[in-house]
C-alpha cells in the first residue's frame, strides 16, 4: 500500500509584495501612473476637434461627432469588467502590458481613418486596451501597500486619471487649431510606445495569489530535481480544490457583475460614482463650446480654460494625499487600534456638498455671463468634490473587498462607463433646453439627493452589509 503523500504548504516568506522595499513599490506605483495619465488624456483629446472632424467626414457633429468621445470611453470604463477579473487570474502585468499594445495599434489606426466609421471603430478598440491600465490601478496599490498606507499611492494614481482627462482638451485644441485633428492620435501613440518601454522597464507582477503560485511551481520544480524519495502535495492558501480553468474563468469573468446584483455596498457607491462620472464628461465635453459661443474665443484660447478643471483636479487629489491616512489613522486611534473600511467615509461627506455647490455656481455664472474667472472658479468645486469622493470610493473598496478589489471597482466601472458614454450626448439637448442655470440646478439636486446621505448610511451599516457578504473582509 502506497504511503500518503506529504503536503507541503506554500506561503510567502518576507516576499509578499507588501513586504518589498519602498523604492520597488515606487517604482511600480509610477510605472502605472503614466499609462494612467495617458489614456484619460488620449478620451478627451478630441473633444475640441469634434467639429472639424465631423466637418471633414460631412457628418452630424451634434451625435455623431461626440461619439469619437463617448465609444472610447464606454470600452474604456467597462472593460474593467472583463480585465480586472482577469487579472486576478493571470496577473496584473501580462494584462496591462497586453492591454497597452493593442491601445497603441489602433490608436495610430485612428490617426489614420479615412471615414467616421473607421474612426468610431478604431476609436472603440483602442478604448479597449486602454482600459487595463484602469483595471489594475487601484488594485495593484492593494496589492503593494498595507490599509494604512494606501492613501498617498492611491491618491497620486488617481491624480493621472483625472488630470489626464482635463489635459486632454488643451493639448487637442492647440493641435487641431495649429496642425491637424489627426496628430491628436499620432502624439498619443508617440506617448503609449514610450509608455510601454518605461512599463516593461519597471513594473513587475504584485497579485499574491499568482506570486505563490509561481512560487510553489518553483518549489516543485527544485524538489523533482533534488531526487529525493516520497511523495508531495503543494497546495497555497489560494488554491480551490476541484475547480477547472473553465470555472475559475467563468466565476472571474461575471463577478464583477455579480457584485452589481448583489452586494449593496458596492450598488450604492456604483450608482453614486457613476452619476459623478457623467456630470464630469458632461461638463468637460460642453466646456470648449461655452467659450467659443458665449464669448467668442478662439477654439486653442478657450480650451485653456480646461486648467479650471485640472485645478480642481489636482486639488481633490492633493487634499486626499495629505489628508486621507492622517484622517484614517486617526480614527483608528479613536477605535482602540481597530481599523475598518468606514474610516475611508467622513472626507466624502464636505466633498458631496462641493459637487452641487459648484455646479449651481458653474451653472448661473454661465447663464447670465459673468467674467470668466467666476466660471472657472465654479467648475472647480464639482471636480475637487468628485476627486475626493472617487478616491474615498476606490479606498473603501480596497478596504472592504482586499482579495476582489479589481472586481469591486469592475463594479463601479459599469455605470461608470454607460454615464460617461451617455452624458455627453445628451449634455446638448439638455444645455438647449433647460440652458445653462436650470440645466446644471437640475444635476445639483440629483447630486444632492444622491451623494449626501451615502456616507452616512454605509457609516452606520457597513458593518453589518461587510457581514452578510462571503466576499468582503469580515475582521475589520
Amino acid at each position: 500500500m502506497n504511503p500518503s503523500p506529504e503536503e507541503v504548504f506554500v506561503d510567502f516568506e518576507g516576499d509578499h509584495p507588501q513586504d518589498w522595499p519602498a523604492r520597488r513599490k515606487w517604482l511600480v506605483t509610477f510605472s502605472l501612473t503614466i499609462p494612467l495619465f495617458l489614456m484619460p488624456l488620449s478620451s478627451t483629446i478630441t473633444t475640441p476637434a469634434v467639429t472639424t472632424i465631423a466637418s471633414e467626414f460631412h457628418v452630424d457633429s451634434k451625435i455623431t461627432g461626440p461619439l469619437a468621445l463617448s465609444l472610447f470611453l464606454l470600452m474604456y470604463c467597462l472593460g474593467p469588467v472583463l480585465f480586472g477579473p482577469l487579472s486576478e487570474l493571470y496577473g496584473r502585468l501580462p494584462i496591462l502590458q497586453g492591454g497597452n499594445l493593442f491601445y497603441l495599434a489602433f490608436n495610430l489606426a485612428a490617426g489614420f481613418s479615412k471615414s467616421m466609421v473607421q474612426l468610431l471603430v478604431f476609436r472603440l478598440l483602442s478604448g479597449i486596451g486602454a482600459s487595463t491600465s484602469l483595471a489594475v490601478g487601484a488594485s495593484t496599490m492593494g496589492d503593494l501597500f498595507r490599509k494604512e498606507e494606501r492613501g498617498l499611492p492611491v491618491a497620486l494614481i488617481s491624480l493621472g486619471p483625472v488630470l489626464g482627462s482635463c489635459i486632454g482638451p488643451i493639448v487637442g485644441g492647440f493641435i487641431t487649431e495649429y496642425a491637424s485633428w489627426r496628430w491628436c492620435f499620432f502624439v498619443t501613440s508617440i506617448a503609449a510606445g514610450v509608455s510601454l518601454v518605461v512599463c516593461y522597464s519597471l513594473s513587475c507582477e504584485t497579485y499574491a495569489p499568482v506570486l505563490l503560485q509561481r512560487k510553489k511551481k518553483r518549489c516543485i520544480a527544485d524538489y523533482e530535481k533534488s531526487e529525493k524519495s516520497g511523495s508531495r502535495t503543494w497546495k497555497t492558501k489560494f488554491d480551490k480544490d476541484g475547480e477547472s480553468l473553465s470555472k475559475r474563468y467563468r466565476r472571474t469573468l461575471f463577478r464583477a457583475l455579480y457584485f452589481l446584483g448583489t452586494q449593496p455596498i458596492a450598488q450604492a457607491l456604483a450608482w453614486y460614482y457613476g452619476f459623478l462620472y457623467g456630470i464630469i464628461y458632461l461638463l468637460l465635453s460642453s466646456f470648449s463650446d461655452l467659450w467659443m459661443e458665449k464669448y467668442h474665443m478662439d477654439l486653442a484660447i478657450g480650451t485653456i480654460n480646461y486648467v479650471a478643471p485640472c485645478c480642481g483636479y489636482l486639488g481633490g487629489a492633493l487634499i486626499c494625499a495629505f489628508l486621507t491616512d492622517p484622517v484614517y489613522r486617526r480614527q483608528v486611534a479613536q477605535n482602540k487600534g481597530e481599523g475598518k473600511p468606514e474610516f475611508r467615509l467622513p472626507m466624502m461627506v464636505p466633498a458631496s456638498l462641493l459637487v452641487p455647490l459648484g455646479l449651481f455656481w458653474y451653472g448661473w455664472s454661465a447663464k447670465y455671463e459673468t467674467h470668466w474667472i467666476v466660471l472657472d472658479i465654479g467648475i472647480v468645486l464639482p471636480l475637487m468634490g468628485a476627486t475626493i469622493v472617487f478616491q474615498c470610493v476606490s479606498a473603501y473598496l480596497l478596504d472592504t473587498f482586499p482579495l476582489y478589489a479589481a472586481s469591486a471597482n469592475g463594479t463601479v466601472y459599469i455605470l461608470r462607463g454607460l454615464s460617461g458614454f451617455g452624458f455627453p450626448l445628451f449634455g446638448p439637448e439638455m444645455y438647449s433646453s433647460l440652458g445653462y442655470g436650470w440645466g446644471n440646478s437640475l444635476l445639483a439636486f440629483i447630486a444632492l439627493a444622491i451623494g449626501c446621505p451615502i456616507p452616512f448610511v454605509l457609516w452606520r451599516y457597513g458593518a453589518r452589509l461587510r457581514a452578510a457578504s462571503s466576499y468582503a473582509d469580515r475582521e475589520t
